[in-house]
């Protein structure tokens, strides 16, 4: 960097700010090494550092203009295809997976039609023109891009783990997913929507357009992974493995064959039966008549 380019550097707030972010970073990151080579793993490291506790924030930008009728909700434990098959609901994985993690909400109708071109004129999107600079064609390829009017804002260790709505789904259309360090990230994130063959999707006001799950940032680290025969690994696990093989033979014909194996779990300590996810505290009176209940309507 030469004198004048240094001299623009220190006369650019967002430039003095960006470095100042980076040396913190830096020193973070010194920090952890230095804290790791003194012990003999990453083990030590997690016995001495808890996991904060997760306090997700939701950082309005805009309240006006595209920014209006936007939503959050803790992403409910019904589906509508589910209750057309009520059974669905035993599959208590399932329904814990429906729930986890909060969802953000379409906030008017949109309806987007696909050419089949690459470029992204292709994608042609009908909407209330004051949400024209949130909801637009931006990458080309068939993708709808929604710019939520949110920073979010995770402690330290938190991820924010950005896919569509679980166990739901849209007719020739599929959700992008994303790993977000919201953790440090000054900038918003999009969701973004792909049409698999050319023609047209329709997205309802209300209606569920990503689900965000938390994820502790260092998952992967120092993480381990193998594989082997059940039978020498855990017997006692294939032994219990063999009885539930044969109660679900003997219960395969039955008109109602749902296994019902997780009412042994009912003694079982922090077992999951439901997710007590937090709705998320709003300023605005736009969000308050948003639906907490189900998603029969989207």
């Amino acid at each position: 960097m030469n004198d004048d380019d240094q001299h623009a550097a220190d006369d650019c707030p967002k430039c003095r700010d960006r470095e100042a972010r980076i040396v913190e970073l830096e020193r973070k990151l010194a920090r952890f090494e230095a804290w790791s080579s003194a012990r003999e793993s990453y083990d030590d490291y997690y016995e001495d550092v808890a996991l904060p506790r997760l306090k997700l924030q939701a950082l309005r930008v805009i309240d006006h203009g595209w920014g209006v009728d936007w939503a959050l909700r803790p992403s409910p434990h019904r589906r509508f295809w589910m209750d057309q098959e009520p059974w669905s609901y035993q599959c208590l994985p399932m329904v814990a997976a429906n729930q986890w993690g909060w969802q953000i909400l379409c906030p008017a109708e949109v309806a987007v039609e696909w050419n089949g071109s690459t470029d992204p004129s292709g994608l042609s999107i009908q909407v209330d023109p004051r949400f024209h600079p949130a909801i637009s064609s931006r990458f080309g390829q068939g993708i709808v891009t929604f710019s939520p009017p949110w920073l979010f804002r995770t402690p330290p260790g938190w991820d924010l783990y950005v896919k569509g709505p679980s166990n739901r789904w849209k007719a020739n259309c599929a959700p992008l997913e994303g790993l977000i360090e919201t953790w440090w990230l000054n900038y918003t994130f999009t969701l973004n929507w792909k049409l698999i063959e050319p023609g047209r999707v329709v997205f309802s006001k209300g209606e569920s357009l990503a689900q965000l799950i938390p994820v502790p940032h260092a998952t992967f680290r120092a993480a381990t992974a193998s594989e082997a025969p059940i039978v020498a690994a855990d017997p006692g696990a294939a032994a219990e493995l063999m009885r539930w093989l044969d109660e679900r033979r003997r219960i395969e014909h039955n008109e109602v064959h749902t296994h019902r194996m997780y009412l042994k779990a009912e003694g079982i300590d922090d077992h999951i039966k439901r997710v007590n996810v937090p709705r998320v505290h709003s300023f605005l009176s736009n969000n308050d008549n948003v639906k907490q209940d189900d998603e029969s309507s989207a």
